[in-house]
């Protein structure tokens, strides 16, 4: 009898400790990456998107669908400055973070993935903003 609960019990930890997995979005990897960041930078351009998404181009001209935590842009403005604390790393991860000095914000980063070029860059791409 003490076999079954210790089972279940080990079953249901395996399932928790799983990662979740990306939703698919159209033009967007489902997989997990980060961003080579040099001493001098490694963001060329940052895209606006929908909700807290945010398209960061890196040196290399590799485009990037960044997932911030919930509500942090929900009153950042494209024209507003990010600065990218990347905490003494040479890459953006999930460690790192974004600052907007006109919001006194600080965003974690929830997700990164390579993406196409948003839609304000290319006419044609299939990705969506969210």
């Amino acid at each position: 009898m003490m076999r079954t609960p210790i089972l279940i019990g080990a079953t249901l930890a395996a399932a928790i400790a799983m990662p979740v997995s990306a939703q698919s979005l159209s033009g967007v990897s489902d997989t997990e990456t980060t961003i080579p960041y040099a001493s001098d930078g490694g963001i060329r351009q940052i895209v606006k998107g929908n909700g807290d998404v945010l398209f960061m181009r890196d040196r290399t001209d590799h485009w990037y669908r960044v997932q911030t935590n919930q509500g942090c842009l929900r009153h950042y403005d494209q024209s507003m400055t990010v600065l990218v604390d990347t905490k003494n790393s040479s890459r953006f991860d999930r460690f790192s973070t974004l600052r907007v000095p006109q919001l006194a914000i600080m965003c974690g980063v929830a997700s990164i993935r390579a993406s196409e070029a948003p839609p304000q860059v290319d006419s044609k791409s299939v990705v969506t903003l969210d």
